[in-house]
């Protein structure tokens, strides 16, 4: 008449015995129990345990127990719970062997895969997703290959495909699902739609048009259009359409779908971001009754792509005034500080270097930082940009190249060049940075340095110069009116000048009046956009400035006869107008941000 013993019972028996103590590094080899201290109390657990009724419910339990504690990041109960297990299963197995994965033990995960008595898809699948995120992908293809067949399904397929797709070679994802379709269709194995839609990213990858429209028609035939599990690959579809410039195709695809889901409505709104229709953009995102702040993000974005700042802020300000439902992330002040640059917006972005400290994204966040150093630099203000940098206690080659570049245009040469010793002894540069200590050189009228710098890039800091760098050079000496060098290595350059190689020494001859080099300059700049005014301009100009007026009017008279018209001009009272008109628009908006930036930093203020 005697009860059976209850998982409820035995649980809390467990519990009762103390966690084992460990030592050691857990990825030097596996864990190892040194002991419990209430030996009658593992004596009754076993003794529980050993009743056939309660074994089976005890192993889901404990299964269950192992997966939570991996899950809230308690890998060492995980592990001591494991290794008190009497029985185990296959879940269980797989359940710790996800534990070890998913917390980064890769050798102890290994070990444990390699102890396991059996195993199934699940373990190898795991297995190949755990070599994949920490970049062994020759052991994660070593591993697919070694599956037997039985165990090879699309999941262990899937993995391997996203292990090429996510180590950066999408030539051999796209590979392994070709040359393997035809064998596992036969054995039944159909991809779903999670590997189309990883196959489809690294078709885009490849910018391979004709692959993507061969899975295209695929998922057509294997997937139901209707069903709501179709959507991975239909919003990949979007997605990879319209990163090949096949705007018409994303928008076929989106508006067949009988299922939306909100990542849908972001990708179709990028989409329409990217390439600037703005309008189709914003009917999406006004027609969204969910909405997060990615698909705010999105829509800023596209707007300050668009050179509509200001449309941009007055969406910050719809956006803070949500409240708690939908908040600014990092990425959204990284856009706002953007947009505040391009407006010279220097109070407003006070406001929001001030909100990012509330929020603990100042200076820590590399991006947060490196977008202030941007803006005080189109604000002028050296100072405020030097202490940014300072207090960055990471730089990136970002963060060099902006404060060089920073410095530079504002005239401050040499403290450019000071800040680019640094990043270059420190191995903080690029071939941007040289484009930052030549254009800081061309405005600081430092040619010797300048060249110094350019001579040495290739020979040096082994980056060789490309047609920017050039440029810059030439810029660099024109500025200086040393405009027979500048023509000199515009000609020597390794490959054909374009057209703002050409317009970049023609302005030089115009401010200098060289008439014979500015000719040769306007002549190939002719060449090259035959419709082009600056040519025409630059060239009347230099004639104008030589006393050679004669010249200048018949300039002038070839460019009515061609229809060739300059644009409009507009005096400075007109400007003053059109600018008043503007400022006032955005000191409307600054103001009515900065009562909700206000508001908003009182609702979020720490509490004492």
């Amino acid at each position: 008449n005697r009860r059976p013993c209850t998982l409820p019972r035995v649980t809390f028996l467990l519990e009762c015995v103390p966690q084992p103590f460990f030592s050691g590094d857990r990825d030097a080899g596996r864990p190892r129990a040194m002991g419990l201290r209430s030996g009658n109390a593992r004596q009754l657990a076993h003794f529980l345990v050993s009743k056939p009724c309660a074994v089976p419910s005890l192993i889901v339990s404990q299964t269950k127990m192992i997966t939570a504690y991996g899950k809230n990041g308690d890998v060492e109960k995980a592990i001591g719970l494991f290794e008190q297990m009497s029985h185990r299963n296959q879940v269980s197995y797989n359940a710790m062997l996800s534990v070890l994965l998913d917390s980064g033990r890769l050798v102890s995960a290994l070990q444990l895969f390699e102890e396991m008595p059996r195993k199934n898809a699940r373990s190898y699948t795991s297995m190949i997703a755990g070599l994949s995120r920490s970049g062994h992908v020759r052991e994660a293809r070593q591993l697919f290959d070694s599956i037997p067949p039985s165990d090879r399904n699309v999941f262990s397929w899937t993995a391997m495909i996203s292990c090429y797709t996510q180590n950066n070679e999408p030539h051999r994802a796209v590979s392994l699902f070709s040359g393997l379709y035809r064998e596992l269709f036969e054995s039944k194995v159909i991809p779903n739609s999670y590997t189309l839609s990883v196959v489809l990213k690294s078709c885009g990858c490849i910018r391979s048009l004709v692959a993507v429209r061969q899975i295209h028609s695929l998922t057509l035939k294997l997937l139901d259009e209707a069903g709501e599990g179709s959507v991975f690959a239909q919003n990949a579809l979007i997605d990879v359409y319209a990163k090949l410039d096949c705007l018409n195709d994303a928008e076929h695809v989106f508006n067949r779908m009988k299922w939306k889901d909100l990542a849908s409505r972001n990708i179709m709104m990028d989409a329409y971001a990217h390439n600037l229709s703005l309008d189709q953009a914003f009917r999406i995102f006004n027609s969204m009754n969910e909405k997060d702040t990615l698909s705010w993000n999105i829509m800023m974005s596209g707007l300050l792509d668009g050179h509509r700042g200001l449309e941009a802020l007055r969406l910050f300000l719809s956006l803070l005034r949500l409240g708690h439902d939908t908040k600014p992330n990092l990425s959204t002040y990284t856009i706002i500080l953007t947009a505040c640059a391009t407006h010279t917006m220097l109070e407003f972005g006070r406001q929001i270097h001030g909100h990012t400290v509330k929020n603990s994204l100042y200076p820590n966040n590399i991006f947060v930082s490196n977008s202030l150093v941007t803006m005080y630099a189109n604000c002028g203000l050296m100072e405020d940009l030097l202490q940014v940098f300072k207090e960055m206690p990471k730089k990136d080659v970002i963060s060099w190249n902006s404060v060089i570049h920073g410095l530079g245009q504002n005239g401050h040469a040499q403290k450019a060049l000071e800040i680019a010793e640094k990043a270059l002894a420190s191995n903080n540069f690029n071939g941007n940075t040289f484009s930052a200590i030549l254009t800081s050189c061309s405005h600081g009228g430092l040619v010797v340095d300048g060249l110094d710098y350019f001579n040495s890039m290739s020979r040096k800091y082994s980056i060789e110069p490309t047609l920017d760098h050039y440029i810059c050079a030439v810029d660099m000496l024109g500025r200086a009116g040393m405009l027979k060098e500048a023509y000199d290595l515009l000609r020597s350059m390794p490959f054909a000048a374009n057209s703002v190689a050409w317009s970049t020494l023609l302005n030089a001859c115009s401010i200098h009046g060289s008439l014979n080099i500015g000719r040769v300059a306007a002549q190939e700049l002719q060449m090259l956009e035959t419709d082009n005014t600056k040519s025409y301009l630059g060239l009347a100009n230099i004639y104008s400035r030589t006393e050679t007026g004669r010249e200048s009017r018949e300039l002038l008279n070839l460019l009515r006869e061609k229809g060739i018209v300059k644009e409009l001009g507009s005096s400075w009272v007109k400007q003053i107008v059109v600018y008043g008109a503007l400022w006032n628009a955005v000191g409307e908006v600054m103001q009515q941000l900065m009562q909700v930036m206000t508001r908003h930093c009182r609702v979020h203020e720490p509490e004492h």
